[in-house]
């Protein structure tokens, strides 16, 4: 199975699973302004509309320490091995900076972070895209390593397409 053909100006992309965890990285350029992809970026209960295995996406409001908890539940398939993945993240914004972080008592994660910084870059956005996260259940190593590296590189890859998009359209 091959990934999309992005549109934007890809720099790297790599995904990873040691010991568990998952990681997964992106740097590229979106040929849309900075404003348009944040905005899409924060349109959380958008997000199923960005990323394909995410089925459901729930903003829960702004929390007492001024983060936004969004849950999300996501069919994650990797060979013959799917799970639905429901996972509560608080998402801290500020100009430039993304953060969300897994409430792992109320995920199917132990932990999680993917922190995403854009900005400006001519008339395009540069992204720099880091996320890091542990399931709460048992994912075969040969799954983990050979089917859902692939498949996450695929969904990164074809998340900020969607982003690239969404942006141009805004």
């Amino acid at each position: 199975m091959s990934g999309p053909v992005a549109a934007f100006d890809l720099h790297s992309v790599d995904a990873t699973f040691t010991d568990g965890v998952f990681r997964v990285s992106l740097e590229a350029v979106l040929d849309a302004p900075l404003d348009a992809v944040e905005a899409v970026l924060v349109d959380f209960t958008r997000y199923q509309r960005l990323d394909p295995r995410i089925k459901r996406a729930q903003s829960l409001g702004r929390q007492p320490d001024g983060t936004q908890l969004v849950r999300t539940r996501i069919d994650a398939c990797a060979a013959v091995f799917c799970r639905t993945v429901e996972r509560f993240e608080r998402f801290e914004h500020q100009p430039g900076l993304l953060v969300a972080t897994v409430v792992p008592e109320r995920s199917d994660m132990r932990h999680g972070v993917a922190t995403t910084r854009i900005q400006a870059l001519g008339s395009g956005t540069l992204v720099i895209y880091h996320a890091e996260f542990e399931p709460d259940f048992w994912v075969p190593g040969f799954i983990g390593h050979r089917y859902a590296v692939r498949e996450l590189r695929a969904a990164i890859l074809q998340m900020f397409t969607n982003v690239e998009r969404e942006a141009r359209a805004h």
